[in-house]
């Protein structure tokens, strides 16, 4: 009986395997035809890591040592463009600037891969995950939001969530080592909920945000690859934890619609709702001043899907970004005690918050940030589709080919960043900075995809070290100084990022710091 029982449950499994197989094999003939058999043949030329039958390298993402031994030794490793496996599609890692900049600079080669729409459940049909028409017309209407002038007018956000960020150290750190990732999400959290959503930090207890959904977001994209037969959106379907994530992404939505509707009352208010509430005005009323003209086909779905992907994609890479860079500044206390001294040479120990101005005049600031987005880029792995064929060097990728470009492998090139693993923030001075290949530092991507919102983020992550460089030295925890950067599609750290706080001598007026 037992006997039968294996030989049945074998049985099925091989059927399953063979289902699937014949399944992606027919979807691979519908879709890419003749470009198929061309990619196949060029990754057959091309080295990459050792890969499964069928799995193709989909379990890599398993290796918890997957960045520090692969990626960051992928050119020596393999060279400049790298074969990669996903089930049977062949991909392209692509590393020098050169051949970057060919791909990323063309409008021919925006488009996403196929796995972009693993994320359509967790994102939305947003900015990140759209292509084609779609994605163009959004990025044209929502890019003046993000404008200089208009970013200005963000400060006041940025700044309140940092004194927040402060208080929340100062009840709790005393000496002691902390994670501050932790802390630094929660900031962070609270600079999305009052920019693009419009609930303010000050008042955020009259809408109880603990139970916002975008707290709790949970992205399922890396499962499916550890059981690759769960990227066929056929055998996914069927599951539980489809069922769970399309629970989440109702959840995101109607929590969205309901916040779209808040905002359109305040809005409404007599036509001076945000100044009668005092609320800054946020991104949701910008999109919904789009979707209200009528010369636009900018729908109320539209700002629900770009809100999700502004609240969740924001969250884990501006987070990440901020904390790395406190970790690495209390691990580099000579760079920590030029960024004090840039400060006190802005702010003279007064208890006034930052302006544009003073964001401006924070250029070693930004170095070290840079540094550290070089080191740890929040998105280490970004995919496109090239829409025309592409000579690259000896090689000559065709139409429809699947490219993968690692931001934390192209940073780690020796012959661009000499020793590429020490923190050296000198390395984006201008002068240094003047000959390098501009599409060496890809923290944002770049080209017509780069990010939207990276000057957003540069102005909140200086805007939240600085506070925290006023009042306290950062200091190294004995026994954690390093840790293990893991892939979990933005880059984490694990175990956390451990740091002291030593109050500093001079200390502002804590109570007036505010906008």
């Amino acid at each position: 009986m037992v006997i039968e029982k294996m030989l049945e449950r074998a049985t099925n499994s091989q059927l399953l395997s063979v289902f699937a197989l014949a399944v992606i094999t027919l979807s691979i003939y519908t879709f890419w035809g003749g470009s198929y058999i061309k990619s196949v043949l060029l990754s057959l030329r091309l080295s990459g890591p050792p890969s499964l039958p069928f799995l193709g390298n989909c379990l890599l993402i398993k290796e918890k040592d997957l960045m520090r031994n692969r990626a960051a030794n992928a050119f020596d490793l393999y060279g400049s463009l790298v074969r990669i496996w996903v089930l049977l599609f062949p991909f392209f890692v692509v590393l020098q600037p050169e051949d970057l900049q060919v791909i990323l600079s063309s409008k021919k080669h925006t488009s996403k891969v196929f796995f972009y729409r693993l994320m359509h459940n967790f994102l939305g049909d947003g900015l990140i995950t759209s292509s084609g028409p779609k994605w163009d017309s959004h990025r044209k209407l929502i890019q003046p939001a993000f404008h200089l002038n208009l970013l200005e007018k963000f400060i006041g956000t940025f700044v309140d969530a940092s004194q927040s960020l402060y208080e929340n150290l100062d009840a709790s750190s005393d000496g002691n080592e902390i994670n501050i990732a932790k802390y630094v999400n929660n900031c962070v959290v609270d600079i999305l909920n009052e920019a693009v959503l419009g609930v303010p930090i000050k008042k955020k207890d009259l809408i109880n945000m603990m139970d916002s959904p975008f707290r709790q977001g949970k992205l399922i994209m890396p499962q499916r690859f550890l059981q690759p037969w769960l990227l066929l959106d056929g055998i996914y379907h069927w599951t539980k934890m489809a069922t769970d994530e399309l629970t989440q992404k109702k959840r995101l939505n109607d929590f969205t619609r309901q916040m779209i509707k808040r905002r359109r009352e305040i809005m409404a208010n007599g036509g001076n709702g945000l100044n009668n509430n005092n609320e800054r005005k946020c991104l949701l009323d910008y999109m919904i001043e789009i979707s209200d003209n009528p010369d636009t086909d900018f729908t109320e779905e539209d700002i629900v899907n770009e809100a999700c992907t502004f609240m969740l994609a924001g969250q884990d890479s501006v987070g990440a970004a901020v904390a790395f860079t406190i970790f690495l500044l209390a691990q580099n206390s000579e760079c920590q005690e030029k960024c004090h001294e840039e400060i006190v040479r802005i702010f003279e120990y007064s208890n006034r918050a930052p302006t544009m101005s003073d964001l401006r005049e924070m250029r070693y600031m930004e170095m070290c940030i840079k540094e550290a987005l070089r080191l740890y880029p929040s998105v280490p792995l970004i995919a496109r589709k090239l829409g025309e064929e592409v000579r690259l060097g000896a090689h000559t990728l065709p139409a429809g080919s699947n490219i993968f470009i690692c931001p934390y492998a192209t940073h780690r090139l020796a012959h661009i960043f000499p020793e590429p693993e020490k923190f050296k923030p000198e390395r984006f001075s201008p002068e240094n900075s003047e000959n390098r290949h501009p599409y060496a530092f890809l923290p944002f991507s770049a080209g017509p995809r780069y990010c939207i919102g990276n000057r957003f983020a540069i102005m909140e992550i200086k805007t939240i070290v600085s506070r925290l460089l006023r009042s306290y030295q950062l200091q190294p925890v004995p026994g954690k100084t390093t840790f293990e950067a893991i892939y979990r599609i933005t880059l984490r750290a694990s175990g956390g990022l451990w740091v002291r706080l030593k109050p500093r001598e001079h200390q502002i007026t804590d109570t007036e710091y505010a906008s």
